[in-house]
């Protein structure tokens, strides 16, 4: 006579426990050979061992049991086929989300750790940076004519453009402002272009633009009302140490946290120099 395996052996054998393989046969999708009437006791042949690996092997591909159960029901193989396809398609696009998550909180973690590391704020000083790609926004609005107050339209307006094109919201966290080379250098403060910055993994968009790897002169701050300032002081540094301007000038938060003020921002300007 066949051996059955009690529900604690199964379990055993399948590297799960009772309770889930009651789970299993509650949801139709694996359910005891024999349940004997006046114990109530559960009992599996060897044989659905296989099936009960094959469960456990699409849990873990994030396949929801009554997804497991629909799959089961199907009889054709290429139907069947097409059914886990799809699936992968849903963890490609799991995974996508998840790696650019993980690489903008990379980026939030180093401009935290950036800030205790930085020169004191308003002190201009040399960087090389390697080369950046941004997503760039001309918008309605100019941050130094209008104050603090427009450079959060500017910003709303490229979260805007951002949610308009689905683009992944967790980039919006690398976010600033631009002056155009030639208005920097005339010192014409004016801007009414928003950036984010992208990666690899960054849609492709006709937008995208490419700040080349070169030398930088940097101020750090966190008085937003005084970038205007800090540009001339940063102006006034690239003229004293022989330098001029290869580039434009650009605004990039470091953080926003409220961990220190509340509301706070930390920025720092930027404009690629080199030598005369």
């Amino acid at each position: 006579m066949e051996r059955y395996l009690k529900i604690g052996e199964m379990a055993e054998l399948g590297h799960v426990s009772t309770q889930t393989l009651r789970l299993y046969a509650n949801n139709h999708l694996l359910e005891p050979e024999y349940l004997d009437p006046e114990t109530g006791y559960r009992y599996y042949r060897m044989e659905q061992c296989a099936v009960l690996d094959m469960i456990n092997a699409l849990k873990s591909c994030e396949m929801k049991l009554s997804e497991i159960r629909d799959l089961f029901a199907v009889t054709d193989t290429d139907a069947m086929a097409d059914t886990i396809h799809a699936q992968a398609e849903k963890l490609n696009a799991q995974i996508y989300q998840l790696s650019v998550s993980r690489r903008n909180l990379d980026r939030i973690e180093r401009n935290l750790r950036l800030l205790n590391a930085l020169p004191p704020f308003g002190v201009p000083y040399f960087e090389y940076m390697e080369e950046r790609v941004m997503d760039i926004q001309k918008t309605p609005f100019d941050f130094f004519s209008e104050g603090v107050s427009g450079y959060e339209k500017m910003i709303r307006y490229m979260q805007n453009y951002m949610y308009e094109y689905h683009l992944p919201p967790s980039y919006f966290i690398n976010i600033g402002t631009i002056v155009s080379r030639e208005d920097f250098e005339a010192m014409r403060f004016r801007s009414d272009t928003a950036f984010v910055f992208a990666d690899s993994l960054y849609p492709a968009r006709d937008t995208l633009r490419i700040m080349p790897q070169g030398l930088y002169m940097s101020i750090v701050s966190d008085q937003v009302e005084q970038e205007e300032a800090y540009a001339k002081i940063l102006r006034g540094e690239i003229e004293r140490q022989g330098m001029k301007v290869n580039g434009d000038y650009i605004c990039e938060v470091l953080s926003r946290f409220p961990f220190r003020d509340s509301g706070k921002m930390y920025f720092k300007i930027q404009a690629a120099v080199m030598r005369k």
